[in-house]
């Protein structure tokens, strides 16, 4: 079938058949690809129209009417059984008071969660969850709905020559206005902006490694460190550690051979660090573009941090493209031990009517197979 015909059928589908009122919450990083994709998501699910908010709501910031009357929005993933709770948006309460409710109940009817973990913590034990809340509305996810919705990627991340530096380029996400100096900023981007390819780090030289046997072979150099997601709480972290481990790596976390560090305390161990640990993915890039402790050169990113990125500004204008720092995906080969790292979604009963179902059926028997959303999916890194 010719792709002029598939896209009719797809309009016609959204218009025809689309009949299911729905609110949906996403992890922040999918938030930029669901959006993007949010037409094929009403059509495959016969969902009416979703409103999407301008950029991701980090934090899990969510609609005070005034602010945000969006029902596609973004949620800091490990939040969402915090979300459902008696005390979470499901909860009537004054939202001139408060920015985690509406004026009577919300119903979040599904989740894109950035691990399964996320999405067994709202399932019942009773049926292969982890959620133990039995009858509340903590545990109303579905089961029968659970699905993997995306695979995540690694990529090698450092910072090249043409961002290095506070003279070196036009920031997208500074607007007009004037670069800072290398350091000046809090979280390291460059500019005080969280998503900067401005970096206060050098390039790393020689060229920085392209494959994890390369990365391992490097770390061996004094003074080398790579910072990755911490792997007790983030799945790209757990596949950093185990592409590094089955690489030929030793990762030790105590003793008098202790070569992985939290946070400050890699910058403090000086040359005995090897690993940095950040709380999140998303901070990983960060540790890299900071210079952190002086030389952390290398990221174990997510590859959706940094294709199909949005560049921006507090009043969201700026450019949109890839990271234009130096990076390479990662074989996943390299972390075959470990397995895909999945992303999933589930639904969640209780909410509108029909919309689990809805969900359910987008999930596993339409998702897959749309080539708008798997096009767009792989547009952003996964």
């Amino acid at each position: 079938m010719g792709a002029l015909a598939t896209a009719l059928i797809t309009v016609t589908a959204s218009t025809a058949f689309a009949s299911t009122d729905s609110q949906v919450g996403i992890a922040n990083n999918m938030y930029p690809a669901a959006k993007d994709m949010k037409g094929a998501i009403e059509s495959g699910g016969s969902f009416t129209p979703f409103t999407a908010n301008g950029a991701s709501q980090i934090g899990g910031f969510w609609n005070k009417p005034t602010i945000d009357t969006s029902t596609m929005r973004g949620i800091t993933s490990g939040s969402l059984r915090q979300q459902l709770k008696g005390t979470g948006p499901y909860t009537t309460c004054d939202p001139s008071t408060s920015d985690n409710c509406v004026d009577g109940p919300l119903h979040i009817d599904a989740f894109l969660s950035a691990d399964e973990t996320n999405a067994d913590a709202v399932i019942p034990t009773a049926d292969g969850g982890t959620c133990t809340a039995s009858g509340s509305v903590e545990c109303n996810g579905a089961v029968l709905s659970k699905h993997p919705v995306a695979i995540g990627h690694l990529a090698i991340y450092s910072c090249s020559g043409s961002w290095a530096g506070a003279a070196h380029g036009d920031d997208p996400s500074n607007a007009g206005t004037p670069p800072l100096a290398a350091g000046a900023d809090a979280d390291g981007s460059g500019n005080g902006k969280a998503q900067s390819p401005r970096c206060d780090a050098s390039p790393v030289s020689g060229g920085a490694p392209t494959t994890i046997p390369g990365v391992v072979s490097w770390l061996a150099t004094s003074g080398h460190r790579i910072a990755v997601a911490d792997p007790a709480s983030a799945p790209f972290g757990a596949a950093s550690k185990q592409a590094l481990i089955q690489n030929g790596f030793t990762w030790t976390t105590s003793g008098a051979g202790q070569n992985v560090f939290t946070g400050s305390a890699c910058d403090s161990a000086g040359t005995a660090c090897k690993v940095r640990l950040e709380s999140g993915i998303s901070q990983v890039r960060g540790a890299v573009t900071a210079n952190a402790g002086g030389n952390t050169q290398l990221g174990l990113v997510a590859k959706s941090n940094v294709m199909h990125v949005s560049w921006t500004s507090s009043s969201l204008n700026g450019t949109t493209g890839d990271d234009p720092n130096t990076w390479t995906d990662v074989d996943s080969s390299a972390y075959s031990d470990y397995g895909d790292i999945e992303q999933y979604g589930v639904a969640l009963t209780g909410g509108k009517s029909g919309a689990a179902d809805a969900w359910t059926n987008l999930f596993t028997t339409t998702w897959d197979t749309d080539s708008t959303i798997q096009t767009t999916l792989a547009s952003y890194g996964y």
